[in-house]
């Protein structure tokens, strides 16, 4: 700046002494400039001194510009743009890295931290999300899902899918049924819709619902075939136990009658499952159809041989004991050496009063495969015949087996069944 001061100045002195020493105070010139109507005129001198003086003040504002150089303000500006932006991708970096190795609390923090980043900001929610949830902070989870919501309409299905998921992982399965409901006609077919509907009325015991849902998971393939063979023996227990009469407006005719119409709607490969016979059994015992009851479990032995059936034959009390002691004993024919069926015939013979056969059969059992329940079983018929001298020579041999009363016999839960 001092040197074109100076340069200039030299050159309005050199100037005015080259006008002086070459006699323009005496003829400074003149100068006609004309053009259509207009015209234009003045003195030589001045001329060139207008013309030196634009030229100075051109040069002074290139050099000014040069010197603040815009081109360079922009690129300082984009610069600072990057740095902020790169921050604020490191920081949604560093945010998921944590997500994936679990550290939900620094996660959290570091994702909602560069919730602002243009490029990161869906992500940045949805993941702050789960990572809140994961923390058990559910108020902040819930939060996050909210601004995702006001700042992304356009993608409210996926937001609210997720929200579902969360709330039910929560404990909340009847709040997140609400929000299915409301957006599931929008999207039937989403896979994931469908697996967290599936999850939510399982855990609600809605069977009806995921029952209509069921031909959408085969479809999509939203659920493998172990799981989905489990869900419909739930769903064919829970409709037998429906019909049961265990509503009390239901008299035991009609119970009886809706159970085993049910009976006869299922598929077929349930109605050999051993826990599903198990428990239609119980049920027509509960509705006064013991003859039905014993039916059932002897059709399905006959079809395919259960110890568990076995074992229930001899528990449950069924109507008529002297047939049901006829049925396993032609069993025992072609299996003599199972304990499991000499145990259920010892207490068919129980119910019949055939202490002798009763002792016979208990004591074969022991001899086949001690048990706690064939132990119990005869010590408790001694007991009843007053054996004392006999019976103490069991109960030790009882005591060693179990430390406690003989079991109860008793009535299946329906939620074992397809454990």
């Amino acid at each position: 700046m001092i040197r074109l001061f100076l340069l200039s100045l030299l050159t309005i002195v050199g100037v005015l002494w080259l006008t002086l020493y070459i006699g323009f105070p005496d003829d400074p010139g003149y100068l006609l400039v004309a053009f259509d109507s207009y015209t234009f005129e003045t003195s030589l001198l001045a001329f060139l001194v207008a013309i030196i003086f634009g030229y100075i003040l051109i040069k002074l504002v290139a050099l000014a510009l040069k010197s603040v150089n815009p081109l360079r303000f922009i690129r300082l500006t984009r610069s600072i743009s990057d740095r902020i932006r790169t921050k604020s991708r490191s920081d949604t970096l560093e945010g998921l890295l944590y997500f994936a190795r679990g550290n939900w609390r620094s996660s959290y923090n570091l994702l909602t931290k560069s919730i602002n980043d243009q490029d990161g900001s869906v992500i940045n929610l949805l993941a702050a999300s789960y990572a809140a949830h994961k923390a058990e902070e559910e108020d902040a989870s819930m939060k996050c899902l909210d601004e995702a919501e006001a700042k992304y309409p356009e993608i409210i299905s996926t937001i609210n899918l997720m929200r579902a998921k969360l709330l039910y992982e929560s404990g909340h399965a009847e709040q997140a049924a609400l929000i299915l409901k409301e957006f599931k006609n929008a999207s039937p077919n989403d896979i994931g819709l469908l697996k967290v509907s599936k999850d939510v009325y399982e855990k609600l015991e809605n069977w009806s619902a995921l029952k209509k849902l069921i031909p959408k998971l085969e479809k999509y393939k939203a659920i493998n075939s172990e799981e989905l063979e489990k869900i419909q023996m739930r769903i064919f227990v829970e409709e037998l136990y429906q019909t049961s009469g265990e509503d009390e407006d239901k008299n035991g005719r009609e119970a009886h009658l809706n159970l085993k119409k049910a009976w006869k709607k299922g598929p077929l490969r349930f109605r050999v499952n051993e826990r599903v016979v198990n428990h239609y059994a119980n049920l027509l015992i509960k509705s006064n159809a013991k003859d039905d009851a014993s039916v059932a479990i002897e059709k399905a032995i006959s079809k395919e041989w259960s110890n568990l059936l076995v074992s229930s034959y001899g528990k449950l009390d069924f109507a008529n004991c002297e047939q049901q002691l006829k049925a396993a004993e032609k069993w025992l024919k072609k299996r003599p050496a199972d304990a499991n069926l000499l145990l259920s015939l010892g207490r068919i013979s129980m119910k019949n009063k055939l202490w002798e056969k009763a002792k016979k059969y208990f004591e074969e059992s022991i001899r086949l495969s001690p048990s706690a329940e064939a132990y119990g079983e005869l010590n408790r018929m001694l007991k009843y015949l007053s054996e004392d001298e006999v019976n103490e020579e069991f109960l030790r041999n009882y005591t060693d087996f179990i430390d406690g009363q003989l079991p109860e016999i008793s009535l299946v839960d329906r939620n074992e069944i397809v454990q």
